[in-house]
This record gives C-alpha cells, sequence and structure tokens, in this order.
C-alpha cells in the first residue's frame, strides 16, 4: 500500500490519441511518486510500460490509465476470467481477487482506498471506498474525453473540465456508448476527508470535494499565525518557508503576522522527501530542496514554516543549513500541523511509528534540542477542526495520524 497519484482518460469517439492528454496529466501527479507507469488500449490490445521519468511517455491509444507512486507494488496487470485488466490505486493493500470483484463484479473489499482500472474489453472503472478518505473526481473534455483522477489538478492539467466527485462507496463505469454509477456499498457511512490531504499531499491546485485546497492552507496558516502572533512573532525578523508546500502557508502566516517574507531557499529540483523512504535519498533531495540565497539570511532572525513533521530530518537540516551555511541568529519553527504521532494506517506513505519524531520525544523541550532550534509551535487539531469549518467542510476529517496512542 502507499500514496499514488492515479489518472484515467478514455475517448468516445474514434480518431482520438490519449497519449499526450496522460502524459500531461501526469505531470501534474509527480509529487505523489517517482514510480511512473502507464497502460493504454488500442486496436492492438492493452500495452503497459514502467517509466522512468513522466516524459518518457510515449504511447497511442483511446483509452489509458497512469499513476505515480511510491513504489511498484499499487499497480500492474492481472486476469479476470477472460478479461485483461491494468490497475493502479491508492491506499490500503489489496489483492487480485479483491481487485477483479470491485472492477467485474461491483462489490467492496471493505477497505480504505481508490482505484482505477482499464480493461482489455475497453471499460474504465474508477472505484472510492465507502470512508471517503481518498479522493476521486470525474471529468471531461467536451463530449469527446472522459477524465478520472484522485487530484482535480491532474484533470484540468490534461485538459479537462472537472465535473463532480465521484461518491464515497461508488464504482463509475465508462465505456465509449455509456458512463454508469454503480453503488458498491449499500449502507452509508460518514465520510472522513484526510487532513494529510489538505495538509499537505494534494496540490494547493486541486479541489476534494468541492474543496479548494488552497483556501483550507491559506485559512489553517492564520490559525496558525494566531499560535505565534506575541513572543515568538516579536523573536523573529522574517518569514520563510520549507520549499514546495511549506512556502504558501509562510507567506500567509507572514501575512498576517506583518512580518517580511523572503523566498531564500531555494528549490533546484522540486521532488518530495517524505515519501523517500532511504534516508540518503531523503537528505540529498533536502539539500536541493533549500539552497539558501545568504545574503538576505545572514545575521537574521528567521520564522521557519513548513506544512508538517515527520521524521524531522528536513527541519534538522533546514536549521544546520541556516546556522551553518546561512549565519542566522535563531531559527523557530511553525509546522502548520498537529503532532503527528503515529504512521497513517489507511495508506499514506510515511515513516513508520516508531521514527516519528513526536512519537518519540513527547516534550517540545526535547524536540528543540534535537533539531537544533530555538522554539517549535505547532498548529492544533481544533485548529484543523475550525479550519475546516472556515471553508465549508461539514464533515469530520480523519485525524488518526495524530491520536497516535501508546
Amino acid at each position: 500500500m502507499g500514496t499514488a497519484g492515479l489518472l484515467g482518460v478514455l475517448s468516445f469517439h474514434e480518431g482520438w490519441d490519449i497519449g499526450d492528454v496522460i502524459r500531461y496529466g501526469l505531470s501534474a501527479l509527480r509529487h505523489r511518486g517517482e514510480v511512473y507507469w502507464v497502460s493504454v488500449l488500442s486496436n492492438e490490445g492493452l500495452s503497459t510500460k514502467r517509466l522512468d521519468d513522466v516524459k518518457d511517455i510515449d504511447v497511442n491509444g483511446w483509452a489509458g490509465i497512469a499513476c505515480s507512486a511510491t513504489d511498484d507494488s499499487v499497480f500492474g496487470v492481472i486476469k479476470c476470467g477472460n478479461v485483461d485488466v491494468a490497475y493502479c490505486y491508492e491506499g490500503q493493500e489489496i489483492n487480485e481477487e479483491e481487485i477483479c470483484d470491485i472492477v467485474l463484479n461491483g462489490k467492496a473489499p471493505g477497505k480504505s482506498l481508490v482505484l482505477l482500472a482499464l480493461t482489455s474489453n475497453g471499460h474504465l472503472v474508477g472505484y472510492r471506498s465507502v470512508d471517503g478518505r481518498r479522493a476521486l473526481s470525474l471529468g471531461a473534455y467536451g463530449f469527446d474525453l472522459a477524465h478520472m483522477s484522485n487530484e482535480t489538478a491532474a484533470i484540468s492539467a490534461a485538459g479537462g473540465a472537472v465535473r463532480t466527485p465521484v461518491r464515497p462507496g461508488s464504482i463509475i463505469d465508462i465505456s465509449r456508448y455509456v458512463v454508469r454509477e454503480l453503488r458498491a456499498v449499500n449502507s452509508d457511512e460518514d465520510p472522513k476527508l484526510c487532513s494529510l490531504e489538505f495538509i499537505y499531499m494534494s496540490r494547493a491546485d486541486s479541489e476534494i470535494d468541492g474543496h479548494s485546497v488552497y483556501a483550507f492552507r491559506k485559512a489553517l496558516a492564520q490559525r496558525l499565525a494566531a499560535r505565534l502572533r506575541g513572543r515568538i512573532a516579536d523573536s523573529t525578523d522574517l518569514v520563510v518557508g520549507v520549499p514546495d508546500t511549506g512556502t504558501l502557508y509562510a507567506l500567509k502566516v507572514g501575512e498576517a503576522l506583518g512580518k517580511p517574507v523572503e523566498l531564500a531557499l531555494m528549490n533546484v529540483e522540486r521532488r518530495r522527501s517524505a515519501i523517500m523512504d532511504e534516508i540518503t535519498t531523503r537528505r540529498s533531495i533536502i539539500h536541493l530542496k533549500v539552497n539558501p540565497i545568504i545574503k538576505e539570511l545572514r545575521g537574521r532572525r528567521v520564522l521557519l514554516i513548513d506544512d508538517s513533521l515527520l521524521s524531522g530530518l528536513t527541519i534538522k537540516e533546514v536549521s544546520q543549513i541556516l546556522r551553518h551555511r546561512a549565519g542566522v541568529r535563531e531559527v523557530h519553527v511553525g509546522i502548520a500541523s498537529p503532532r503527528i504521532a503515529r504512521a497513517c494506517p489507511y495508506g499514506v506513505t510515511m515513516p513508520p511509528t516508531r521514527t516519528l519524531l513526536a512519537r518519540v520525544f513527547r516534550e517540545d523541550k526535547e524536540l528543540i534540542k534535537v533539531l537544533e532550534v530555538d522554539s517549535i509551535t505547532w498548529a492544533s487539531i481544533d485548529d484543523l477542526t475550525n479550519t475546516a469549518r472556515d471553508v465549508g467542510i461539514t464533515g469530520e476529517l480523519c485525524m488518526e495520524c495524530f491520536r497516535g496512542g501508546d
């Protein structure tokens, strides 16, 4: 199981080649994983490719699915009766029998996930589990193409218009002749949208069930700023965000506090360190993300803003870079999420629970020493709940990763 970006496209008419559409859409999903895979359906049948980079996509067909993933376990091709099925999913692990049940029989496996599948007999199938933690949306390009993705930004990047979120517990079955919704679960469950999708995982230009990720982060930044106002804000000269997601939070925190914001950590290569497994790879990516503009930082007291803190590797590396390379006087940290004390049980890729820094060190004074910073301030669970209300989310958010007990 793990984090993945999913995109499916199907043409209703002859003459369409969806290769470029897939490439543009998958480019908008690179932040969800660095293993790329595509399967297309043409008059010659179903074909699949594993790719080293999105730009390597060179496929032809009238329907296709593609994914960016953290590993190879969430995509593949299987046989369901006499039908070949290419699939990619995000969330809790499922087996081949469960995939076939979703695609051919309309049966839900009782696990938290979202899935896209392409069949050799011309069906594009999307499934969103009834708990609603994983998102899925339906889009279109006029009357020519149908799109499905777990990020609306990918539909837009592929040239489509987002039509509607897929209801939790539903299967969408699209062929050249019909689009139909099947209810895979008869009983209703109150969906809980994933907090981390709003805080970190999704692109800021995406929407989740009609709710703007950008608006959520903007409102959450204002609540974080309220916690920083006073002693911490008075002890700093400027605000700096950790690229990429931390930059938006920093801009809005600085705006709320009336503090100057400097884009003083330049991103050489846009890659997500939090979804990497190897610590050496993650450290290298962090250094590529945070090349400092020394003349803007030397001798200053910095309020460093990031979206979340998992292993603490990013904040510690950045703190060292700021102190030892850029020569800052003080580093105060603001985190736009509560303390993450438990690995997500629903399939978000993150370090194991035992390695989460907020789990290992329960007191902030211990964290401050380990991270080599002067202070640390967190958004709270109440801040998340109130932010959700601010942007019109009426249901509960999933906060399991913030509530890890012993």
